[in-house]
């Protein structure tokens, strides 16, 4: 399990390491990601300047937190598969 973690990565970073098409290009192309933050950000204002108490930041907080662990999970998954079919084409093509 290490190891492939350590695969995954490798190649992640090879991937925001690359002078041409990587990773920092593609997302200041992508205009949905880019609005996706625009908003994010006055949201994030936006909830900072509510005059809520601290219980209720913290509830709406834990449930932020949640959220993006939710999405990294998928995110992860969504890569692994990706990279096992990669891999699984490759055997494929060098009849492995």
């Amino acid at each position: 399990m290490i190891m492939s973690m350590n695969i995954f990565q490798l190649f992640f970073n090879y991937l925001e390491e690359r002078p041409y098409n990587n990773v920092y290009q593609n997302i200041k192309q992508n205009v949905d990601y880019l609005e996706a933050v625009t908003k994010e950000t006055e949201l994030s204002q936006q909830f900072k300047e509510l005059d809520l108490s601290d219980e209720k930041r913290k509830i709406i907080m834990q449930w932020i937190d949640a959220i993006q662990a939710q999405e990294s999970a998928y995110t992860t998954v969504v890569f692994r598969m990706g990279m096992q079919c990669c891999f699984s084409l490759l055997m494929q093509l060098a009849d492995l």
